[in-house]
């Protein structure tokens, strides 16, 4: 028996039993990304959230990090208008106005928030989220405030050590199977938690190593230390603090990716409070002028002038944002330019296929035909 046709045969004997899923004979397609509110993050990321995946952000407090995530769950809401997104609220701390403000639909047909008591509810809820493919976006908010079933029922001064990392890591593997067979996206938030047992002290980020092994993307937020500031109106305010923040400067670093070159940053605006001249959350068009200038989208043409991509010459950058705010199309044109200077660098997703199969197997099934049976 030929070799080619011997390994058609334990091939499709495999995947009578076990399925595609383990003898897969793949073609290889672009994957699609869910934008994740801002540009520079999503040019880092190879194009933002990967749907299929798994993906973790991580950070101190105060990072922006589930202000990133509903940015994100806004974004899919434009993408996927027939599909939802959900939160699982494990802090339960989630702010519906600031929801609102940021842009996300919380009608009851496009959107599902949810607060379990401990993490086995969190394992069930997501099963149930994601089993039918409603949900386009999920938020689990956050790994750090998860806490097993066990140790809520045992008293003060009893153990349950290991049994919340066991509930977790079972279900970020049970997870990423579900978003590959629903086309959905999961994103976990989580916080960084001292480093108990090294020596020299540091930090960590919480969760079981699971997280590590199984997510496809890992973003690690951090201020950069610059901040942007309005004077107090109030005269009962100290002195000390007369300066009120309105933004800070976030440094998004993408610590891991497994479809793009990991280790690209991301420096971006956020702003808590809107401005006359600056709306409320990222700023989009000082990121589609620094990251169109850095890619070539935008060309500068000497010290003064600048021509945007759809041809147009404008004298000076201020103008260049100015024309970008005023003009969302042509920021979403930078970040189309901008992601297709690294299209080559994304890996490419596994689609399953039976195309130019050997002699002696169907090419629609993959199964061996009964003429060479």
């Amino acid at each position: 028996m030929p070799p080619a046709k011997g390994l058609a045969r334990l091939r499709a004997s495999m995947t009578k039993v076990y399925g595609d899923n383990v003898t897969r004979r793949d073609t290889m397609v672009r994957p699609a990304f869910i934008p994740t509110g801002s540009l520079t993050l999503d040019y880092a990321l190879g194009g933002g959230w990967a749907l299929g995946r798994t993906h973790e952000i991580v950070g101190p407090e105060g990072m922006c990090k589930t202000s990133l995530t509903i940015l994100s769950m806004a974004q899919a809401q434009k993408m996927f208008p027939d599909r939802g997104v959900a939160v699982i609220d494990m802090e339960q701390s989630f702010d519906f106005d600031w929801a609102d403000d940021l842009g996300l639909n919380l009608s009851e047909d496009r959107f599902i928030h949810v607060y379990p008591d401990h993490s086995e509810d969190v394992s069930d809820q997501i099963k149930m989220l994601l089993r039918d493919g409603e949900i386009s976006l999920l938020v689990v908010d956050s790994v750090g405030g998860m806490e097993s079933k066990a140790a809520f029922e045992k008293k003060a001064d009893e153990s349950a050590m290991g049994k919340n990392s066991q509930v977790i890591s079972r279900m970020v593997k049970q997870v990423a199977k579900l978003c590959r067979e629903h086309h959905s996206t999961v994103i976990f938030v989580n916080q960084y938690r001292a480093d108990v047992g090294n020596p020299r002290g540091g930090q960590k980020s919480a969760g079981p190593n699971a997280l590590k092994y199984c997510t496809t993307t890992k973003v690690a937020l951090r201020r950069t230390g610059e901040t942007a500031r309005k004077r107090a109106l109030d005269d009962s305010v100290s002195e000390a603090v007369k300066e009120l923040e309105i933004g800070r400067q976030i440094r998004g670093k993408v610590e891991r990716n497994k479809l793009a070159p990991q280790g690209r940053a991301a420096d971006f605006w956020f702003y808590n409070e809107a401005q006359p001249d600056q709306p409320l959350g990222i700023d989009a068009s000082d990121e589609a002028v620094n990251l169109g200038l850095a890619t070539g989208a935008i060309a500068r043409l000497n010290n003064s002038t600048y021509e945007l991509p759809d041809g147009t010459k404008v004298s000076g950058r201020p103008k260049v944002k100015a024309a970008c705010a005023a003009n969302p199309a042509l920021t979403e044109m930078v970040r189309q330019r901008a992601l297709a200077t690294i299209s080559g660098e994304i890996k490419s997703e596994h689609q399953v296929s039976y195309d130019d199969v050997p002699e002696g197997v169907d090419p629609t099934t993959g199964l061996i035909t009964e003429e060479s049976a």
